[in-house]
């Protein structure tokens, strides 16, 4: 089977921020035990799959054996680059069309497996009420160090909540300058209603003015900032 292809960052600023994602994560899982992840975003359009493709590479980056979930079954797989050339996903296990070994992609990420959403379905809520979902957990769970799992956004269609309960933690995913207000206490509401345990917020699509205003370290080493470059220059001159 051909791995599919997950594009890498390089990007310094962007793998910064999902650096300290990951830290964040690995706490609670120090802390707690928490292992699997529910990402959604607060509305549609928020950039949801985009961060959790980044965080679960960066997971699988560090040495942990972390498996991607797209859980957006109401979407055609034409809408989503990486499930162009997968034959069986998620609804098709789900509908005992194949076995659970036969959803589970390698990826050119170490470390780093998918699962597709699989065939287009009109009302995917069911099957992710089905004890055919508890035997993906299960699995996964014993089988994997993460688990990421890629949702509508809440405010969009109930398939987020009915996740959102069976996980360690949610964590929610709003876009700078998209993103209302409204939205963003909607959908947290949403969640804590269901007594989701909502860990946090991602702030996407920050340009680089915002982003260094949130974080202003975040070069320090690149930049050595506070380096005495006079002197490190008078070094220079005098080799």
């Amino acid at each position: 089977m051909n791995r599919l292809e997950i594009y890498k960052n390089d990007n310094y600023v962007l793998n910064d921020a999902f650096d300290q994602a990951v830290m964040n994560i690995y706490i609670l899982k120090r802390q707690n035990g928490y292992k699997s992840f529910l990402m959604c975003g607060c509305e549609a359009g928020d950039g949801t799959t985009t961060v959790a493709i980044n965080l679960a590479a960066a997971l699988a980056s560090s040495g942990c054996k972390t498996v991607l979930i797209d859980g957006d079954m109401r979407k055609k797989n034409s809408y989503k680059r990486l499930n162009e050339s997968v034959t069986f996903g998620l609804s098709d296990y789900l509908l005992n069309r194949t076995s659970i070994d036969n959803i589970i992609y390698e990826t050119t990420t170490e470390n780093l497996y998918y699962i597709p959403c699989g065939e287009l379905i009109d009302n995917p809520t069911r099957l992710l009420c089905s004890s055919k979902m508890d035997e993906v957990r299960n699995k996964l769970s014993m089988d994997y160090d993460f688990i990421i799992y890629d949702m509508p956004a809440v405010n969009a269609a109930t398939d987020a909540k009915v996740v959102a309960v069976s996980v360690d933690a949610v964590v929610l995913v709003s876009s700078m300058g998209k993103t209302s207000k409204k939205g963003v206490v909607d959908a947290a509401n949403a969640l804590v209603e269901i007594k989701a345990n909502l860990v946090g917020t991602i702030i996407n699509k920050l340009d680089m003015k915002q982003y260094a205003s949130y974080n202003e370290n975040y070069d320090y080493f690149r930049n050595e900032k506070y380096v005495d470059k006079k002197r490190i220059s008078k070094r220079k001159n005098s080799d």
